[in-house]
């Protein structure tokens, strides 16, 4: 195995995965696994590209949307992301990859925090343009989770951070069908209207076949974005296809976790004073209660922003038994996002979540 490292830290070596037709619950729980395996025991892996793709019609919520009802149960068509941002297209005629890494700055440098959180889609992004690029395809990244060929989506992006720093960059490249598909699945499986997407950015989305006028086979875009992420950090891809072992753990992550991870983010009656807004990347809801009417008694933030998953611990905790006012509610908020693990991506003013909450105030 080449090395996987230079002198400064910086990870000059990736494994690369590739799964066909895998089913939605197992490829959540690869990644769940690989992530939490990196650089840990037998086999160990410094970092992981890992190239899919799902069968058949996938809706791919983002890791903060609240679960519409039943959906938990539909394991195979109903997928909560490890990452944030906006719900998602995806299943036959969409192609996914997760970079997994020791931490957000893994392929710059060997400092965790090099990279700030704003940079870390601009830079990573960079491989998925390479390959975009490698079609003769004019890709641009304006900014936030979208890729563009002719200001038109083809292709989407976020990331998470875990509690130990691990980070899971993901992406999910239109073939043949367009990113605003998910409007479709939206209208199948959340007739309630549980996830609130702004579906505006994707209406005149494209695909790669609409582009180049054919569908590489799957083989064909895996070494090409296999290739792009070489060649864009100069790293060395090497294979490391899943043990037997290693899948029947993942198998056994899915059936005991699957459900639950669908699950994780629910409506409760409890929480009856709801508010939303607008950001950047569709809308941030808040879901909270008070007590004795002046201080927040409980409060969950639900929606379309990237954020790692420590920060919206520490928000939803913190704002515990803060007075329900503007000013309390976001210094609150700016002691957490100051802290330099954390990040709160795609809302525009982190402020936001105090006028939010302030909107959702009995009158």
């Amino acid at each position: 195995m080449p090395r996987e490292s230079r002198s400064d830290g910086r990870l000059t070596a990736l494994a690369y995965v590739l799964q066909s037709a895998v089913s939605p619950s197992i490829s959540v729980a690869t990644d769940r696994y690989l992530l939490g395996a990196l650089s840990k025991g037998h086999r160990s892996r410094a970092g992981v590209l890992r190239l899919f793709t799902l069968p058949g019609d996938v809706l791919a919520a983002g890791c903060w949307h609240l679960v519409p009802p039943g959906a938990a149960d539909r394991v195979e068509t109903f997928v909560r992301r490890l990452s944030g941002g906006r719900a998602l297209a995806h299943g036959d005629g969409f192609f996914g990859f997760s970079l997994l890494l020791p931490h957000r700055s893994a392929l710059i440098a060997g400092d965790p925090f090099a990279l700030a959180p704003f940079q870390v889609a601009n830079r990573y992004v960079r491989g998925l343009l390479r390959f975009l690029k490698s079609f003769g395809l004019a890709a641009f990244y304006p900014g936030r989770d979208l890729v563009t060929v002719n200001q038109r989506p083809i292709a989407a992006v976020s990331f998470q951070t875990d509690e130990t720093g691990r980070m899971i960059f993901e992406g999910v490249l239109a073939v043949e069908r367009p990113l605003s598909m998910v409007a479709r699945l939206l209208d199948r499986w959340d007739t309630s209207g549980v996830i609130k997407a702004d579906l505006l950015q994707l209406e005149d989305a494209t695909c790669l076949r609409a582009e180049i006028g054919e569908s590489p086979p799957p083989t064909e875009l895996a070494s090409r974005l296999r290739d792009a992420f070489g060649e864009q950090f100069g790293l060395t891809m090497h294979p490391e296809p899943l043990s037997s072992l290693e899948e029947q753990a993942i198998a056994t992550i899915a059936a005991r976790e699957g459900r639950i991870w669908n699950a994780a983010r629910s409506a409760r009656p409890e929480l009856s004073l709801v508010a939303v807004s607008a950001i950047q990347l569709g809308v941030l809801e808040t879901h909270f209660a008070l007590e004795q009417g002046r201080f927040l008694k409980e409060i969950m933030l639900a929606g379309d922003f990237i954020a790692n998953s420590s920060a919206i611990a520490a928000l939803e905790y913190r704002l515990r038994l803060c007075p329900a006012e503007r000013n309390a509610i976001a210094r609150v908020v700016d002691s957490v996002l100051g802290e330099a693990a954390n990040y709160l991506l795609g809302v525009g003013s982190p402020r936001v979540i105090a006028d939010t909450i302030v909107k959702g105030l009995p009158s």
